[in-house]
């Protein structure tokens, strides 16, 4: 029976990720191994407690870590980075922001889990997934003119090279880190006329950048099909 641990699963892709993950019956029944955890993945003490207890109830060892959570705002998703300009403080505090908990909170969560995962790879592969963003992609952003949410795509794209860090300082070792990316996903649970109305320009500038839409090395990042296909 293989053990995850899936965080930012209260909603949206990690509560699909428990609900898959637990219909299976070779990780789970009717969802008597799934266990809800409280740890805020910037907050290391909370991630150890929270390690201590996948620890416990999983055997000693952790198959697959899977980093979902993660932090947006819409708050000024439309800012340029030099609609900052004058607005110093706002700068700081967004970057500061998206930092803290999608690329300082993804290295706490596999520095406090890595002990689990290496035990589990002594019998198996064992992987360390990060959610992110085809808006973290370089050519995709210049290509297609990709503009919004400056300091999330930031961070996500420093996220990705973490996790290529920890592929290539791991590299001999029996562990898989990938970034993938999931789509285009409504994880705020928003009515279909809201999220057209918030995201209905940036899909199309994503069609743009592969007017097709309708894992191989460890450190990559690709889509959900693999590729760079982001929708």
């Amino acid at each position: 029976m293989a053990s995850y641990v899936v965080t930012g699963s209260n909603r949206g892709i990690g509560l699909a990720f428990i609900r898959n993950l637990s219909a299976n019956p070779n990780n789970t029944s009717k969802l008597k191994n799934v266990h809800v955890l409280q740890a805020d993945i910037t907050d290391v003490p909370a991630l150890r407690e929270a390690a201590k207890e996948v620890e416990r109830v999983a055997g000693g060892a952790l198959d697959v870590l899977i980093n979902n959570g993660a932090y947006l705002a819409l708050d000024r998703g439309d800012f340029t980075l030099d609609a900052y300009d004058g607005k110093e403080d706002l700068l700081d505090k967004d970057f500061t922001d998206f930092f803290k908990v999608n690329t300082l909170g993804v290295i706490k969560t596999i520095n406090v889990f890595l002990p689990l995962l290496r035990k589990a790879s002594e019998k198996s592969l064992a992987k360390v997934i990060t959610i992110s963003t085809g808006a973290s992609d370089l050519e995709f952003t210049v290509n297609a003119g990709f503009w919004w949410f400056a300091p999330y795509a930031t961070s996500k794209s420093a996220t990705n090279m973490v996790m290529a860090k920890y592929a290539a300082a791991h590299k001999q070792e029996n562990i898989l880190f990938l970034s993938i990316s999931p789509g285009a996903v409504n994880s705020a649970n928003a009515p279909p006329n809201e999220v057209e109305a918030t995201f209905g320009p940036m899909i199309k500038v994503f069609q743009s950048g592969y007017p097709e839409w309708n894992v191989k090395d460890s450190g990559a990042f690709i889509s959900q099909y693999g590729d760079k296909a982001w929708l």
